[in-house]
């Protein structure tokens, strides 16, 4: 099913290309497109499956698919779209307060209504990867626009407030960040997927145990979550690197592409995207491997669901 789906993503990929000449002539749609991407957000919370703890599936008939994976697309146009348009009044517009120099309550909206709507995928979605990922990209998208700190630093508090709060009031959030911190202390409950994971990364070694040859379906969910351990496994520390090497240069050329764009509409278009399937790919890594807590984002290009492989291919 996954080929079925490759050769679909790569005929639409095409379709987008003959279709979207021109990012500019789009950006007179960019509310329409806000509007999309925050209703594709919202529609799990109230039609969705619940799958894996995470509510992010909608199901007709035996078909399913993630609204939030074109949620996404949908947003970063919408942002790099207002941000080009918006540029120079959140560029200039600043408050001294003390040596700090801080961005106006009325240009902070957008930061505080992409908090809000972070906030709302935990609370409801119990989504953690994907707020993440929503902030992230906005953060990163504002600086590039701005080259404010400022923005970045405001960011980071309210994500560090945010953070602190769903810990203290979501048990969803307490349990990923615990078995984060001591997945052995439950080694065969809770933190049963990630003793495994890492026992199937150190079992890879430097070449791997071969392909085929490994004992990753050994880890739950591993063909969407833990795909990057049975890669680890298989071909080793060397292959491993080999497909971080891969995202690096897929972001050295999207951001490569959006410094040679030939307006800013099309830049920041280019930064967002590159950067949603970078960070992406940043934070599905690190939970696997214990670096980050883990969260339920797929791998780009690589996990197994269509829904993923065809939003990738359309950012392309």
């Amino acid at each position: 099913s996954q080929v079925v789906w490759l050769y679909l993503s790569v005929g639409v990929m095409v379709a987008t290309l003959a279709l979207v000449r021109n990012l500019d002539k789009l950006s007179d749609y960019k509310y329409t497109l806000g509007l999309a991407g925050v209703v594709l957000l919202i529609l799990p919370m109230l039609v969705g499956t619940e799958r894996y703890g995470s509510k992010l599936w909608i199901y007709i008939g035996d078909f399913g698919f993630q609204p939030g994976e074109f949620a996404k697309i949908a947003l970063v146009l919408f942002l790099a779209f207002y941000l080009a348009a918006n540029r120079e009044a959140l560029s200039v517009s600043m408050r001294g307060i003390g040596p700090f120099k801080v961005p106006q309550p009325r240009m902070l909206l957008p930061i505080v209504v992409m908090w809000g709507i972070s906030l709302l995928v935990v609370v409801f979605e119990t989504d953690l990867g994907s707020a993440l990922l929503f902030f992230t990209f906005f953060v990163i998208m504002l600086y590039v626009a701005t080259g404010r700190v400022s923005y970045v630093v405001v960011s980071v508090a309210l994500l560090a407030v945010a953070g602190v709060a769903c810990y203290q009031l979501f048990g969803h959030v307490q349990t990923r960040v615990n078995m984060w911190l001591d997945p052995w202390s439950d080694a065969s409950g809770g933190g049963y997927q990630i003793v495994q994971s890492l026992y199937s990364l150190a079992d890879g070694g430097l070449a791997g145990t071969g392909i085929g040859k490994g004992m990753a379906t050994l880890i739950p969910v591993v063909s969407s979550d833990f795909i990057f351990s049975a890669i680890a496994e298989e071909m080793g520390l060397l292959g491993a690197s080999g497909i971080l090497m891969l995202y690096l240069l897929l972001g050295v050329r999207g951001f490569a592409t959006a410094a040679r764009a030939k307006s800013d509409t099309s830049a920041f278009a280019a930064v967002g995207l590159t950067s949603a399937v970078v960070f992406q790919a940043f934070l599905i890594v690190g939970g696997v491997t214990k670096l980050l807590p883990l969260t339920g984002v797929t791998l780009p290009f690589v996990s197994q669901g269509g829904t993923s492989l065809l939003a990738c291919f359309i950012i392309v």
